[in-house]
C-alpha cells in the first residue's frame, strides 16, 4: 500500500534521546513541526508544557494556548506542533513565569526557570551566505535568517534587538562558552584553543572547564555555542 505522506506523531519507544520523555506512558507522542529546528533536536510546544512545565492533560495544554497564555521567544504560539530547541525561551503569561530550554549532560532537552529581566537570549551562527543584490545573510541555530549588517562569521555567536543582531561574540580563544551536545553538554568553560579541521577530521575546540575541579577536555566544534567574557 502506498505512503499517504508523513505522520503526525512519534512512537515513544522510537522517540530520539534528545526528548527524554517517558517511554511507557502512552504509545505515542506529538511529533514536532519541521522548520526552525531540526527533528532530531527538537519537540513539540505541548509536550514541552505536559511533560516538562506542568502536570496536565493534553486539553488544559491546549486550552492555554488558545487563549495565547504560552509565548516563546516574545511571540504569542498557539500551535502544539511549534517545535522547542536549545536557547529558547518560554513565557508563562498568567504566572509571569520563564523557562529556558537548556541541554542536560547527556546532551538531552531539559528548561530550567529564569529570571527574564535579566536575561538575553545568544543565537549561534551556523550559516552564512550571499542572497539578491549581493546582500549577506546569516542563518541562526533556531532556523531564522538574518541579514549580516555587522562583520560576523559561521560559528560566531549574536545577540538580537528590536532591528536585527545587535551585537556579535566572536569566536576566539580566551572566550567563554557552553557545550550544548556530546559528553560534556551543559559544561561552560573557556576556550584555550581552536583547530581547523581537515578532509577527515571535524573542527575541534580545547576547553578549560569552570566548574569543580577544573579540567582541559576537547569537543567538535559544532557542538559549543559561544557566550562572550
Amino acid at each position: 500500500m502506498a505512503s499517504k505522506g508523513n505522520t503526525r506523531h512519534i512512537r515513544r519507544l522510537a522517540s530520539s534521546r534528545y526528548m527524554k520523555i517517558g517511554r511507557k506512558t502512552s504509545k505515542y507522542v506529538i511529533k514536532p513541526k519541521a522548520g526552525r529546528h531540526r527533528g532530531d533536536s527538537s519537540i513539540a510546544l505541548i509536550t514541552v508544557l505536559k511533560e516538562r512545565i506542568f502536570d496536565g492533560s493534553s486539553r488544559e495544554m491546549r486550552y492555554a494556548l488558545n487563549n495565547s497564555y504560552i509565548e516563546v521567544n516574545g511571540k504569542a504560539v498557539k500551535d502544539g506542533k511549534f517545535p522547542v530547541g536549545f536557547g529558547d525561551v518560554i513565557h508563562i503569561k498568567p504566572s509571569a513565569e520563564h523557562y529556558k530550554a537548556v541541554s542536560y549532560k547527556d546532551g538531552s532537552f531539559a528548561v530550567e526557570k529564569i529570571e527574564h529581566a535579566r536575561h538575553k537570549q545568544i543565537f549561534k551562527v551556523i550559516g552564512k551566505f550571499t542572497a539578491k543584490a549581493g546582500k549577506e545573510m546569516v542563518r541562526l541555530h533556531d532556523g531564522r535568517v538574518l541579514a549580516a549588517e555587522h562583520k560576523v562569521k559561521v560559528n560566531d555567536s549574536v545577540a538580537l534587538g528590536k532591528k536585527g543582531i545587535e551585537k556579535v561574540i566572536p569566536l576566539e580563544v580566551g572566550g567563554m562558552c557552553y557545550v550544548i551536545n556530546g559528553t560534556h553538554a551543559s559544561e561552560t568553560g573557556r576556550i584555550k584553543e581552536v583547530s581547523k579541521g581537515t578532509m577527515l577530521r571535524n573542527p575541534t575546540v580545547k576547553i578549560e572547564s569552570t566548574g569543580e575541579g577544573s579540567q582541559e577536555f576537547e569537543t567538535l566544534l559544532r557542538n559549543i555555542m559561544v557566550m562572550g567574557e
